[in-house]
């Protein structure tokens, strides 16, 4: 069984994406890997050239930025790296998403059982976003995605939709829902957890993928570093190991965050984290 892997991101370094480290979990159990950093300027090219990896490709064609708005243009660039993969499975993470290495055997044992399976299309993952600092998580499945696929099937015409987050099979012209496996696999999403202006510029860049600059006016007129951390009503410690490529900057995260964890019921807060033990001793987050 061959895994490929991909990920995408242009200008990643400029805006805090830990791409480097993205590509090296990719590295460290799929047998190729395509990294779509389009026309980056920011020394993202050179810092994945650094990893002298020879199962790493680089796609450095520029992006079509007509596509920016709804964030079609992350889903088209997604795409054009699937088309690239020759794998029997692409795993794809965004560049501010890592895999633990504790899962990563588990992994290749459940995509090598279901290559037998011709209901199978992908495999789920159960997310961690770390927020404002990777301390802490947010817990507040209303507001934010708790799992998405990020394993997929090849030669089944499957692509990637809207901005990337979902995945549809092709049939007949008309996407259709992914027979799915849900995994407890974790993904470590560590797109929220930057310096308050490191943050602030990301988003704004970001942004340009969904709104037309008249929209960001608006959106960002008088926001400033300070404020963009807002959603901290459902935050909670996180007490688990982070991926051992990430251990290095997460040492290093240093600037200050107050997750105001008071602003929760503490009712609430106590309830969370007990419902969350077992789960977290099972997963290695004892």
């Amino acid at each position: 069984m061959r895994i490929s892997g991909i990920t995408l991101g242009r200008q990643a370094l400029a805006n805090g994406y830990p791409v480097v480290e993205c590509v090296r979990c990719l590295l460290s159990f799929c047998d190729e890997v395509f990294a779509n950093v389009g026309d980056s300027g920011d020394g993202t090219s050179g810092a994945l050239e650094a990893l002298a990896n020879s199962r790493l490709t680089m796609l450095r064609e520029p992006w079509d930025m007509g596509l920016r708005e709804k964030g079609l243009l992350l889903s088209a660039e997604t795409n054009r790296a699937m088309e690239r993969c020759t794998g029997d499975w692409t795993v794809y993470l965004q560049a501010d998403e890592i895999l633990h290495e504790d899962d990563l055997p588990g992994l290749r044992s459940l995509l090598e059982s279901r290559l037998s399976r011709e209901e199978v299309d992908g495999v789920s993952f159960r997310y961690l976003h770390f927020y404002g600092s990777p301390r802490y998580v947010q817990d507040n499945p209303l507001s934010w995605y708790t799992r998405a696929v990020r394993a997929v099937r090849n030669g089944r015409g499957i692509v990637s939709v809207g901005d990337a987050l979902k995945f549809r099979r092709m049939e007949g012209g008309k996407p259709r829902r992914l027979g799915e496996v849900r995994s407890q696999f974790r993904v470590f999403h560590y797109g929220w957890a930057r310096s308050p202006e490191v943050m602030l510029a990301k988003q704004m860049n970001l942004d340009r993928l969904w709104h037309n600059d008249d929209a960001l006016v608006e959106r960002y007129a008088g926001m400033t570093a300070e404020r963009i951390y807002s959603d901290v009503s459902h935050l909670v410690p996180f007490r688990g190991m982070h991926p051992a490529v990430m251990r290095g900057a997460v040492e290093e995260a240093a600037w200050k965050f107050e997750p105001k964890l008071s602003r929760m019921p503490r009712w609430l807060r106590l309830a969370r984290e007990c419902a969350c033990r077992p789960f977290r001793k099972l997963r290695g987050h004892a």
